[in-house]
């Protein structure tokens, strides 16, 4: 897509003033780039889960700062 000559980026867009769709992104990023956006207290997630993540976090970005 292009504005003005310009290439804009691949991804979703929103008109200014309206509320911006986060699941459409994040959905938008695992479809076409595989990165997972998931917050750790995701009601969706079963415990395991969401252990599982707090793992996975720890070990790339080390633990998590109180």
């Amino acid at each position: 897509m292009t504005w003005w000559g310009v290439s804009l980026p691949n991804y979703p867009m929103r008109e200014i003033g309206r509320p911006m769709d986060t699941e459409a992104i994040k959905r938008h990023a695992f479809e076409n780039q595989g990165i997972v956006v998931a917050k750790v207290d995701d009601p969706r997630l079963s415990w395991v889960d969401r252990e599982e993540l707090k793992r996975i976090g720890s070990r790339l970005y080390g633990e998590k700062r109180s």
